[in-house]
């Protein structure tokens, strides 16, 4: 598989052009030209794509990577289209309708899986070059939040206010309501009649500062224990406080049995990390002591 990387004013599939063609040859009277087209256009793709994820400050490492594993999906699905054909070219004579259908999944499966690869791909570099979350960094985010919620509680109230008194001194304030908080004309009269309601965002701020509660007490946690770790024979599980993880690190691949359980559990295989692992929350907690560990220790 060619994999020189791209150059400025390159097309960084040119060295398909030949193979385009050829995957042409039975479906077109014109194999150069749509062969050439396709380079064309899947060459603009990839550029901007490379061109996307450097304006992102992905490593090059990762740009170049994502580049190599484009052209060999571009390069399998360029094998199974060169296996359709059509009657038009072919004639009636040599048309096989059961392997012209057969050729034609065949290409259309490779496309799907390329196109499918290539959203997961991009979205995958670009999560993982972001910087990894911290405890830290999610309680200023939720106290933020607390903080724009609080002063919209205290602006809604005074709208009340205004309101109420607006309505008893026979007043227009629709500048005020449509300045202050963007109320469209045609629900103005709406505003006068029902006002702001003020219940959901006691709820919702109460909700955000049990989140911070719960985040503060995870920090001290993780400060103070780091890491714990219960063995079984086969592996050992952690609970990871810094990451906010239960991981599960086996010594070897563990059945498929285990790795069902694990999945409807919640757990997701993680390869950086060469662990099963989920959130660190009670129902993780509950899920682990009833449902999984219990198969660990009888499956080994």
């Amino acid at each position: 598989m060619e994999t020189t990387q791209t150059t400025t004013g390159q097309n960084p599939l040119e060295s398909y052009k030949q193979r385009a063609i050829w995957a042409h040859n039975w479906t077109s009277f014109s194999p150069e030209r749509r062969g050439e087209q396709m380079i064309t256009d899947y060459g603009n793709e990839l550029i901007s794509d490379l061109a996307e994820l450097r304006a992102q400050n992905i490593s090059e490492e990762s740009v170049l990577d994502y580049e190599t594993r484009y052209k060999k999906f571009f390069s399998s699905y360029l094998g199974a289209k060169s296996n359709t054909f059509s009657a038009m070219i072919t004639g009636p004579a040599r048309f096989n309708n059961r392997k012209h259908e057969k050729a034609n999944r065949s290409e259309q499966r490779h496309y799907e899986i390329f196109r499918e690869w290539r959203e997961r791909a991009k979205k995958a570099i670009v999560r993982k070059a972001q910087p990894a979350k911290t405890f830290n960094s999610e309680i200023e985010r939720y106290k933020a939040e607390l903080e724009g919620m609080k002063r919209n509680h205290e602006l809604m109230k005074e709208g009340n206010k205004r309101i109420k008194q607006a309505l008893k001194d026979m007043v227009n304030i629709d500048q005020y309501l449509t300045e202050t908080f963007g109320i469209k004309p045609h629900m103005l009269e709406w505003t006068y009649k029902f006002g702001f309601g003020l219940a959901n965002n006691n709820a919702n701020m109460k909700r955000v500062e049990e989140r911070i509660r719960i985040l503060e007490a995870k920090e001290q946690r993780a400060t103070t224990v780091g890491q714990e770790s219960l063995q079984f024979k086969g592996g050992v599980i952690i609970y990871n406080h810094e990451a906010d993880r239960i991981q599960i690190k086996h010594d070897i691949k563990p059945q498929p049995e285990i790795i069902s359980l694990l999945k409807s559990n919640g757990f997701k295989w993680s390869p950086s990390q060469s662990v099963w692992q989920r959130q660190l929350t009670a129902n993780a907690r509950f899920a682990l002591k009833h449902y999984i560990y219990p198969k660990l220790i009888a499956t080994v």
